[in-house]
């Protein structure tokens, strides 16, 4: 099998690697605002490649919608274009995905220990919709169902639908967020800027004077005991993606189990176990027995992403797929 080459491209970090069946190297990573674009990064990349074996194409999946063949990340600058990478690295054929595609495609792949279940939930239905929702320096959502002639995915930019409401501490918070955004997005607390526009909207509601702070100040002062307010932010943040998990399990009939992905959770996967987010999941009315039959998991795979391209590397070396043309 040749070689293809893998990429997971997020809004802070570029990571590569090298595939033929199986991962056959290390994975290099780079931060997306020390390089002016996505070629630099890989030429980089395939610099330090030893192997002897060509490489047949690549295998691109990307923080953004995918259309025609080309993506402008949704929260960095650069843009990938399959036409315009494969001539610049002499590729015979590229390929763009959505991040999320990518991810929610190698969910059937996962072991038991790359997540952890959160929750008491049940036991996941085979060939039942799985979802995923990741929040990172965005937030994305995808669902994947298995079938007879193979799994097929569901991408969404559902990380930019309206926050729903959630009781009355909860919407005081969101009430002074759509003061300063006018309207507020799911992305606008589930996203690492999330964390920050929750403790500064906390803090206002509290009376409290705060310096504006970084996603891991946040974290850090909620788990060295420093600040209540970051604490109250990460508390918030918790429930706030129990309910949104919640809807999104209801929206995909996800009776396979809704995976928690992205690089903000697993910093704090034992207070999410002990926070509000299982209970905020379940607390849809009428909808509550059906929910609680649902698990709940956090992805502890730190490349989750290449588990799906590996799928696709194998079907793209049986079908070669030539560069796109416009």
């Amino acid at each position: 099998m040749s070689r293809v080459l893998l990429a997971d491209i997020g809004g802070t970090y570029a990571r590569f690697t090298l595939a033929n069946g199986h991962l056959t190297g290390g994975t290099w990573s780079t931060e997306v605002g020390s390089r002016a674009n996505a070629i630099d990064a890989m030429r980089d990349f395939l610099a330090i490649d030893h192997g002897d074996e060509p490489i047949a194409g690549a295998l691109l999946a990307a923080a953004g919608p995918v259309e025609g063949g080309r993506c402008k990340l949704t929260n960095a600058a650069w843009v990938l274009d399959e036409e315009e990478i494969g001539r610049a690295l002499s590729l015979p054929w590229v390929r763009i995905v959505n991040d999320l595609e990518a991810t929610a495609g190698g969910l059937p792949d996962l072991t038991a220990a790359q997540s952890r279940q959160i929750g008491a939930g049940g036991s996941a239905i085979p060939g039942a919709p799985m979802a995923i929702i990741a929040p990172g320096t965005g937030l994305g959502m995808a669902c994947v169902i298995v079938g007879p002639a193979g799994r097929s995915v569901v991408t969404s930019e559902g990380g930019h639908a309206s926050l729903a409401s959630m009781g009355s501490y909860y919407d005081r918070v969101v009430a002074i967020l759509r003061q300063r955004y006018g309207r507020v997005s799911i992305e606008r607390v589930l996203s690492g800027g999330g964390l920050v526009n929750l403790h500064q909207a906390i803090a206002e509601l509290e009376g409290c004077e705060s310096p504006r702070r970084t996603p891991s100040d946040v974290t850090a002062g909620a788990f060295d005991g420093s600040s209540p307010l970051c604490r109250a932010a990460v508390d918030a943040f918790c429930a706030f993606l129990g309910a949104v998990a919640g809807d999104v399990a209801l929206t995909f009939g996800a009776r396979g189990g809704v995976f928690i992905g992205g690089g903000i959770v697993p910093r704090f996967i034992d207070h999410l176990a002990h926070s509000a987010f299982r209970e905020q999941f379940v607390a849809k009315g009428r909808m509550r027995a059906y929910l609680e039959r649902v698990p709940t998991r956090v992805i502890l795979h730190p490349t989750p992403a290449f588990a799906g391209l590996m799928n696709l590397a194998r079907l793209a070396n049986e079908q070669p797929r030539p560069r796109a043309s416009r």
